[in-house]
C-alpha cells in the first residue's frame, strides 16, 4: 500500500511538473487578426493559394498567422493597401502587453524590393519609457516576397549579435518562387525590467517602392 501511494504521489508530481513548465513556455503568439486587412488572394500576390495560415511552426519558433483556407478572413496587415493603393505614410500599432520580453520574432517581406534607406521603422514600446526603433533596409534585413524579382533577394541570414541588433532569416517557401521571412529582434536591455506594450510599423513607401506587409508575430522572454 506505501508504495502504491508513492508512486501515485510521483505520478501526481511528474504531471505537475510537466503542466507548469508548458504554462511557462517563454514564446507568446500575438494575434493580430484585427489589424488585418487584406487576404493573401485579394492582393495580387503570386501563387496566393499556396500562401500559409493558421497555427505555424518556422525555425522553431511559433507563429500565428490570421486567415483560412475559404480565404474569406484577412491574413495580414499590407500597407499598401492600408495606404489604398496610393502613396503616403502609414502606420499600424499592435498591442503585445507582456512583461520581460527577451526577443521579437515578426513573418514581415515586401510588396516590391528596394534598396532605399528610411522607408520602414519599427518601434517597440515599453511600460516606463524604454523605446527602440529599427529601421529595416532592403537586401539586408527585408525583401520582397517574390523570390523571382530582380530586386532585393539578400538578407542577412544570422542570429543578432546582441541587444538592440535585428537579422532576418527565411522561414517558409512555396516551392514556387514566394517566401516569407522571419525577422529577430533582440530588444536592448531596458525592455527586460518592462512591459513590452506594443510594436509599430511606420512606412513610407509607395506602389511599386516596397510596401512591407506583416502576418505574424511572436514574443519571448528568451534570448534567440
Amino acid at each position: 500500500m506505501k508504495q502504491h501511494k508513492i508512486a501515485i504521489m510521483m505520478l501526481v508530481l511528474f504531471l505537475v511538473g510537466g503542466f507548469a513548465k508548458a504554462a511557462t513556455s517563454p514564446t507568446t503568439t500575438i494575434d493580430i487578426s484585427s489589424f488585418a486587412d487584406t487576404t493573401w488572394c485579394a492582393s495580387t500576390f503570386i501563387n496566393c493559394s499556396t500562401f500559409p495560415f493558421g497555427a505555424q511552426t518556422y525555425n522553431g519558433i511559433p507563429f500565428l498567422i490570421p486567415g483560412n483556407a475559404q480565404g474569406t478572413a484577412n491574413n495580414l496587415w499590407y500597407s499598401y493597401v492600408a495606404a489604398g493603393g496610393g502613396n503616403g505614410t502609414v502606420s499600424v500599432t499592435i498591442p503585445i502587453n507582456i512583461a520581460k520580453v527577451k526577443t521579437v520574432y515578426t513573418l514581415m517581406n515586401t510588396g516590391w524590393g528596394t534598396t532605399q534607406s528610411g522607408l520602414i521603422s519599427v518601434t517597440f514600446s515599453g511600460s516606463d519609457g524604454a523605446s527602440w526603433t529599427f529601421n529595416p533596409v532592403g537586401n539586408v534585413n527585408v525583401r520582397d516576397y517574390n523570390q523571382n524579382g530582380s530586386t532585393t533577394n539578400g538578407i542577412v541570414c544570422q542570429l543578432p549579435a546582441g541587444v538592440a541588433k535585428s537579422t532576418t532569416i527565411n522561414a517558409w517557401v512555396n516551392g514556387q518562387g514566394q517566401r516569407l521571412d522571419m525577422q529577430i529582434y533582440e530588444l536592448p536591455a531596458a525592455f527586460k525590467k518592462q512591459t513590452l506594450v506594443s510594436m509599430t510599423i511606420t512606412d513610407s513607401g509607395s506602389t511599386n517602392v516596397q510596401r512591407s506587409f506583416i502576418t505574424a508575430l511572436t514574443v519571448s522572454t528568451a534570448a534567440p
